[in-house]
């Protein structure tokens, strides 16, 4: 039996830096001619930050675009290897774990997923997987995950077929990595698209994104026959094998009807470590803002508390540079689930001002316009109202300047966060004025935000634009709201 689990002793930093969700406050790993690279000394100082924050892992998705023999041979692979090896040392040094992701069957830059069930298509994956777990051998976890992208639905491949092909994956790991620990997740409605993703006539495994929202399409039965199967076959993972379950099998992680997972995150328990994966609460995907999504996430950390089960989750980011006081909220939401979230914000402000700083925390959740995944924040104010509250903001930001402790453990440094700060505030403030010049606000965000995209291909995922013109739009007189809307669902879902 396992030692009864401890909530919130697993807080783990998950920087998911996919060549899709680039921006200029995540790091470029992909593409050295290009801005955003992080240097060796920018990660060292960034996993110093995380250990003061309180996080015990460095989490990353090891995506399709190097998880390829492209990858593995490319001088891009080589310089991710050797960067992954000096962010490895250094969280050792500061008793961080460094955890690996990967789809288990998604190849290449353009999201194209093997089928296990094509016995060509299945030695292609293992020997992906044993290539680079060996390259990695020094990492402390290795996740296998369903895909997202990703998943497979040909020749018979159904989410049992994840679970016992993943099983095969999770020894070979444990063989070129004796010391690591397997992680299983079980993402989604669950195992996001195993068995239900649907492709265009004559489909072969390609990334088609008008398809990706039948993964989410939840059907009782397909779920509970799989999570009896995944129970069932847990005595076969390696041991201590971590089951990552969200509390439910949809995009928000709420466990409603027929969705609730709480059942089976018991169960599990009984024989494994078992963490929360909630992608859904700090900051969905590509609303590049300062965030404050932290009511929901304390809550939600009261609510896994109650289940019993947990002894841990993921943080996610794609803008660290921008929002290290979500990250410092996140940590401190397993560590102190009851606290309030003003108060534990105030914190972080007064370590980088001085007491004042306390006075910015009421305006932070003001950037939360779009009301994107994981956004439950209601701005209930008018146009006019709000705008008066982003003029009070820019003036306080400019007054709390001289203060600023620049010796204060931060990635980025503190002055380049307070300008960022001030950026969005003067953006929020300029956008929410009588008469704003959208065109030259939208170019201005763009510049500041996304500009690396005008210098690449089109990505088979485009999202920066779109991404762009929701926020332009939101501040847009017929567009806003004042009043309580629902978030939005998750990508790919409706």
């Amino acid at each position: 039996m396992p030692t009864p689990p401890t909530f919130g002793q697993h807080r783990i930093y998950y920087n998911n830096f996919a060549s899709h969700l680039l921006n200029a406050y995540n790091p470029n790993m992909f593409y050295p001619e290009l801005p955003h690279r992080w240097s060796d000394a920018d990660w060292r100082r960034c996993l110093d930050m995380l250990a003061e924050f309180g996080f015990t892992s460095f989490q990353y998705w090891l995506e399709p675009r190097l998880f390829c023999r492209e990858g593995l041979d490319s001088a891009v692979g080589r310089e991710f290897a050797r960067q992954l090896d000096v962010i490895t040392e250094h969280a050792h040094r500061r008793d961080l774990r460094v955890h690996c992701i990967c789809a288990l069957a998604t190849t290449g830059g353009n999201w194209h997923t093997l089928c296990p069930n094509v016995p060509a298509e299945w030695n292609e994956i293992c020997f992906l997987w044993d290539a680079w777990s060996k390259r990695f051998a020094a990492q402390d976890v290795f996740g296998i995950f369903p895909g997202d992208p990703g998943a497979c639905s040909r020749n018979g491949c159904t989410a049992l077929t994840y679970i016992d092909k993943s099983i095969e994956i999770a020894h070979l790991i444990r063989r070129n990595s004796p010391h690591a620990t397997v992680e299983f997740n079980t993402w989604g409605p669950p195992f996001f698209g195993w068995g239900n993703v649907k492709g265009p006539e004559g489909w072969q495994g390609e990334f088609v994104a008008q398809y990706q929202h039948t993964a989410w399409d939840f059907d009782r039965g397909r779920a509970e026959e799989a999570m009896r199967h995944l129970v069932k076959r847990l005595p076969d993972f390696p041991p201590d094998t971590i089951i990552s379950q969200n509390m439910g099998f949809n995009s928000d992680c709420n466990p409603v009807g027929d969705q609730d997972a709480r059942p089976w995150v018991r169960e599990i328990a009984k024989t494994n470590p078992v963490y929360t994966w909630d992608f859904s609460l700090t900051e969905g995907e590509n609303n590049v803002v300062p965030h404050w999504r932290f009511d929901r996430l304390f809550q939600r950390r009261r609510e896994e508390r109650e289940v019993g089960a947990y002894s841990g989750g993921i943080c996610f980011t794609m803008t660290p540079l921008l929002n290290p006081l979500s990250l410092y909220l996140s940590a401190q939401s397993f560590l102190r689930p009851d606290a309030q979230p003003e108060t534990v914000a105030a914190e972080f402000c007064v370590r980088l001002y001085g007491p004042d700083g306390a006075k910015l925390v009421p305006y932070l959740k003001l950037f939360e316009v779009v009301k994107d995944w994981g956004n439950y924040i209601d701005i209930l104010l008018s146009r006019d109202e709000y705008h008066l509250r982003l003029q009070e903001l820019v003036k306080l930001l400019h007054e709390l300047r001289p203060a600023l402790r620049e010796d204060a453990v931060l990635h980025p440094r503190p002055a380049a966060w307070h300008a960022e700060l001030l950026f969005f505030a003067e953006l929020c403030r300029d956008l929410s004025g009588p008469a704003p010049d959208y065109p030259a606000l939208r170019q201005s965000y763009w510049n500041r935000v996304y500009a690396i995209y005008d210098r690449l291909p089109v990505h088979v995922d485009p999202r920066p634009h779109q991404a762009t013109d929701n926020l332009i739009a939101a501040f847009k007189p017929e567009n806003w709201r004042g009043q309580p809307q629902h978030a939005i669902p998750g990508k790919w879902t409706t």
